[in-house]
């Protein structure tokens, strides 16, 4: 079971207030703060929150019997492979409760779905970066070949809009498949690609294919997140005067 100590190093690692790391694990701060002075006896469940909070965002804590060790994982690759659990995922990391200080979100496309015609086999994927850490989401299978998958990734770029506007990115060409790489040179392929300001979506999407055959018509239709995200940058965004 984590200890106080234990707790104490993971925020330091995170640089996460008590208040903060009491948010995401699900208790009171008054419980949080007496647990890491070791007042009192805290039920395993509390304990077992934290740890999880902890964990989620990154923070590993080992221990052979004689020395422990608190870390953070610098580089991380969510294996969720289906759309919409890595949705979720991703949006649970640009969540007001993520431990994680998210400085940078980059969207890029990579080449995959080998045996698939061309127009489907580009795959939509995110690096969010911040508190030294780095999350690479690039074995979800995001795509915009159909009005659903699309939604999904117009959705996740529209709540990055919403939290974090002024620290989203995206790489303006299709990049190799970083899937065949491992972690860590697939992070360092995507630092030494430049990352443009998301000023428009349609610049993103346009890389995906012709924004005015593929995509305008959803960025028309009611309900659907490509308009809601198109309407947060204005009419210009469309390439629509006024």
């Amino acid at each position: 079971m984590i200890t106080a100590a234990q707790i104490r190093a993971g925020r330091a690692l995170l640089n996460v207030k008590q208040s903060e790391l009491a948010k995401a694990a699900g208790v009171s701060l008054a419980t949080l703060n007496n647990i890491e002075r070791g007042v009192g006896d805290p039920r395993s469940s509390t304990l077992q929150a934290i740890e999880r909070a902890l964990k989620a965002a990154g923070v590993e804590v080992d221990e052979d019997g004689i020395h422990e060790t608190v870390t953070l994982v610098k580089y991380a690759r969510p294996n969720a492979l289906d759309t919409y659990f890595g949705s979720q995922c991703v949006l649970e990391c640009l969540s007001p409760k993520a431990l994680m200080k998210v400085e940078q979100i980059t969207a890029y496309v990579r080449h995959g779905g080998a045996g698939e015609p061309d127009d489907a086999r580009a795959r939509v994927c995110f690096l969010i970066g911040g508190s030294g850490r780095s999350l690479l989401f690039d074995q979800v299978e995001f795509t915009t070949a159909t009005s659903p998958r699309l939604a999904e990734v117009a959705g996740i770029l529209l709540a990055a809009t919403i939290r974090l506007r002024d620290s989203l990115y995206f790489i303006d060409r299709v990049t190799e498949d970083t899937t065949a790489l491992s972690l860590d040179e697939a992070i360092q392929l995507l630092h030494a690609y430049p990352a443009r300001k998301l000023d428009t979506p349609r610049d993103f999407f346009s890389i995906l294919g012709n924004w005015e055959e593929k995509f305008a018509r959803y960025a028309d239709k009611e309900g659907h997140p490509l308009r809601d995200l198109m309407g947060l940058y204005g009419p210009a965004s469309a390439g629509i005067d006024g």
